[in-house]
């Protein structure tokens, strides 16, 4: 529990809170409880009074304006409480926002991103209703108890000691119930996440549902995990059902018991009315805190599950950004040695090449034969299991990663593009570019004709993943956005292959000036598109088994010779 504690304090401490406002906070709700601890002396005075010497308009007075000062105070803690628990999630928010932007690629192929949004969105709005409607509260109703009780004692000592019997029977209910709630709402938290990422993985696809007409599968699989969320929530309410009855009865014989004792107590003349109705005034403001420290542990529990949630993504590496400047000059990238496996199954298995600066290298090898994998590795987005990847003289990990990264221009097949408008895709990292440069690079792209002619024009919104575009302009787009980064290395995977004939002869002239000059690499599905490469290499089963041009391969190589026929038939 203490290292739980520690570990939610840590991440309270990471989201940088305004400490002049906690301390603001804090004295506003010492002061409203102070307020409210003064009402039942007040009171007392003004029933004593009104039996002595009849109807005072001074002691209303006074309760009158004790009980505005109080409801102002409350007012302005609970605005301000609101504010600090507000800003406590956006910086947490913030803070978890850029260290996931930073993780290492692994981590996404791992887990789904709705589980990931789930830690944003609903871990850190865990945390932000036990600071916001939790923690002040119960702060200051450990100072009403105590400041209660010390009162209580003043007043009349047996009746306090009558009335504090109900504090152990509270602890022996509120603790085991509580960790038991913890594990609960742990297991909900995650069983939530898991709902949050199977709805994102079916609306991202909905066309493939719709498609496969499995509607109904999905709605089964949906209720499953909806009926188990419903399961939690019983499992919660049970606890609840028990704890809630349990305190209040407590509280109810204790009361009774004081108002037996206390009305023995005022015939008896041992003390006033007006001191017996403090004193029930005094024991409902023990109550309510200690209702509320229920509520409290209940949230704490709930808060300490999802904290373990966050930090376990805040331990996670990041990618390491600083390193070495990029030279000014292009530079081959060599492979030696390289071995990569995802989880316990090996891609590939010693790779031994150079890719020489400024010319234009293909990948060909059957389907899942590396070439994705190489290109994520020259973009570091994985590391090499064993081997080095050089450029020039240096490992690639040396260099700082973001000028790394700015030597590319990627464009894949399924040209992926961000909700948004056709402008805001093209500008995608390239934000500082002119409506001229994005002009000249949708004509460079063959696609400004096309853009133009939208109602919209580059206004136009291309929907979630582009889906109002066709695929051929999607592709164009995708090259637009390359061509407007103006790369130092251009990576292409079949950049082609969604374009009609006319497009893709267009296109493919736009490519071949902006490979010019410059290091471009192609993954090759159809060998048609890489015949005049500058040099080919040929891959099987996750090693190199063939480099050279077009015309050497097709003379020396069974393999390549053999897709070549394959083509020429097709």
């Amino acid at each position: 529990m203490n290292v739980k504690l520690k570990q939610l304090w840590e991440l309270i401490k990471k989201s940088k809170f305004p400490k002049k406002l906690v301390i603001i906070v804090f004295v506003l709700s010492i002061i409203e409880t102070l307020a409210s601890l003064a009402v039942p002396l007040f009171t007392m005075n003004m029933i004593n009074d009104f039996s002595t010497t009849g109807f005072a308009w001074t002691a209303v007075t006074a309760v009158a304006l004790i009980l505005v000062v109080q409801a102002v105070l409350s007012g302005f803690t609970y605005f301000l409480m609101r504010m600090l628990g507000e800003r406590i999630v956006a910086n947490l928010r913030n803070t978890l926002w850029q260290h996931i932007l930073y993780l290492k690629t692994p981590y996404f192929d791992a887990h789904e991103s709705g589980e990931t949004m789930s830690r944003i969105t609903q871990d850190t709005s865990v945390v932000k209703e036990l600071v916001t409607d939790h923690l002040v509260s119960f702060v200051s109703g450990i100072f009403s108890i105590i400041g209660a009780i010390a009162i209580l004692l003043w007043i009349d000592w047996k009746m306090t000691l009558l009335m504090l019997i109900a504090v152990p029977l509270a602890i022996f209910v509120t603790l085991p119930l509580g960790q038991k709630m913890h594990k609960i709402a742990k297991a909900n938290q995650d069983e939530l996440a898991s709902f949050s990422g199977h709805l994102g993985r079916v609306l991202s696809n909905i066309r493939l549902v719709k498609s496969s007409q499995t509607e109904t599968l999905e709605k089964e699989r949906g209720e499953t995990r909806i009926e188990q969320l419903y399961r939690f929530g019983l499992k919660e309410a049970k606890i609840l059902a028990i704890l809630s009855p349990i305190m209040t009865l407590i509280m109810m014989i204790v009361l009774i018991l004081l108002f037996g004792y206390g009305g023995t107590q005022v015939s008896s003349g041992a003390i006033s009315s007006g001191e017996l109705v403090a004193i029930m005034i005094y024991l409902v403001q023990i109550i309510i805190p200690f209702t509320q420290m229920a509520t409290f542990f209940t949230a704490l529990q709930k808060a300490l599950g999802a904290t373990e949630r966050i930090q376990a993504i805040i331990a996670q590496a990041t990618e390491k950004i600083s390193g070495l400047s990029i030279p000014a000059s292009a530079q081959n990238i060599i492979f030696q040695n390289v071995k990569f496996q995802y989880a316990d199954q090996p891609i590939l298995k010693g790779m031994n090449f150079t890719i020489p600066s400024g010319k234009t290298t293909a990948f060909v090898s059957s389907s899942g034969g590396g070439k994705t994998t190489m290109f994520s590795l020259i973009e570091r987005f994985y590391e090499a299991t064993e081997g080095k990847i050089l450029y020039g003289q240096t490992t690639i990990e040396q260099y700082d990663l973001y000028e790394w990264r700015k030597l590319f221009g990627y464009v894949t097949q399924d040209a992926p593009l961000m909700n948004g408008s056709i402008r805001e895709n093209v500008l995608y990292g390239q934000h500082d570019a002119t409506d001229d440069q994005v002009v000249e690079a949708l004509r460079a792209a063959y696609a400004y004709d096309f853009v133009i002619a939208l109602e919209q024009g580059l206004e136009t919104e291309v929907g979630e993943g582009g889906i109002k575009l066709s695929g051929g302009q999607k592709q164009r787009i995708a090259i637009a956005r390359a061509i407007l980064r103006d790369p130092q290395i251009l990576l292409l995977d079949e950049a082609t292959s969604n374009l009609d004939n006319e497009s893709e002869r267009e296109v493919q002239l736009a490519l071949q000036a902006l490979m010019k000059n410059r290091t471009t690499v192609i993954i090759a599905h159809r060998l048609s598109t890489i015949t005049n490469a500058d040099q080919i290499l040929l891959f099987e089963d996750g090693q190199l088994s063939g480099a050279g041009t077009h015309e050497e391969l097709i003379n020396s190589h069974s393999y390549y010779k053999q897709l070549w026929s394959k083509m020429q038939v097709i």
